[in-house]
């Protein structure tokens, strides 16, 4: 079963040679990381290309030289949140630049202890998923992948599926990433958005998912996703030696120019 693209010609480009055109002028600027470096978990933004591309792709491009196998992709569900979590039942992932192929190992070890029974247009949908595709197939171009969308987005959410991931990613001999889609704060005006994206950043300099999350019941934070990224952090507090890095931070405003309701967008990695 094939998901095809949705959103193709809307939140990005239909055509390949535009986005492969797009990311190539985003990356000019871009610093690799050094070879020896190992990602285990980057945040990255889920707007349109338009917006938050360059900051994706300046993530992605920070840990390009990396052979990965595999990529775990947390995103949340922008249509319900009834569920706690659920694993993308397609095989096959339909990007401009070509497909993406379902890790069936990752699948089985996740899916039997996930919500199997939602909608499957909540994965079809899914625009917070689909952002993330043409910029893997770009970067990572025979990696296989395995979505996660999230639905109840709560500490014991993150804290259960945290566990899972760390079974999965710690056993294995393969090279596997997770990758957080989330963006941050909604439509405040671009002071507002900067003061609370930079305590959310500061929250994940610290590695305090606890903490983030007090301050987002307390709204003086957002994100779209706040679950996946609660999970990384938790999954992050399994290892010894891991160091959290922010690698760009920019909101809708900066493109737009207008500033009086931006979407604010991260990218940000967790390296050993």
């Amino acid at each position: 079963m094939i998901r095809k693209t949705v959103h193709a010609g809307t939140f990005y480009p239909r055509f390949a040679e535009q986005i492969r055109a797009q990311i190539e002028s985003w990356i000019i600027e871009a610093s690799p990381a050094p070879e020896s470096e190992r990602c285990l978990g980057i945040l990255l933004p889920h707007a349109g290309y338009v917006y938050s591309g360059r900051c994706a792709s300046l993530g992605l491009a920070s840990i390009a030289k990396e052979p990965l196998d595999a990529v775990i992709v947390l995103h949340p569900s922008h249509q319900s949140n009834h569920f706690d979590f659920s694993v993308s039942p397609f095989g096959e992932y339909e990007t401009p630049l070509g497909n993406l192929q379902l890790d069936t190992d990752i699948y089985a070890q996740i899916s039997p202890q996930a919500t199997q029974n939602v909608n499957l247009d909540y994965h079809r949908l899914e625009h917070s998923l689909e952002i993330q595709l043409p910029l893997l197939r770009y970067f990572f171009p025979e990696v296989k992948i395995c979505p996660v969308m999230i639905g109840n987005q709560i500490p014991a959410v993150a804290e259960r599926l945290a566990e899972i991931l760390y079974n999965v990613v710690y056993r294995s001999s393969r090279r596997i990433l997770v990758l957080v889609s989330s963006d941050l704060s909604h439509y405040h005006d671009a002071k507002t958005a900067e003061e609370k994206d930079g305590l959310l950043a500061q929250y994940f300099m610290k590695m305090d998912g606890a903490g983030m999350w007090d301050a987002n019941q307390k709204g003086k934070l957002e994100a779209c996703g706040i679950g996946g990224i609660m999970t990384l952090l938790q999954l992050a507090g399994h290892y010894t030696a891991v160091e959290p890095r922010i690698i760009h931070y920019t909101h809708s405003g900066k493109v737009s120019g207008m500033n009086s309701q931006v979407v604010g967008y991260l990218a940000a990695k967790i390296v050993s």
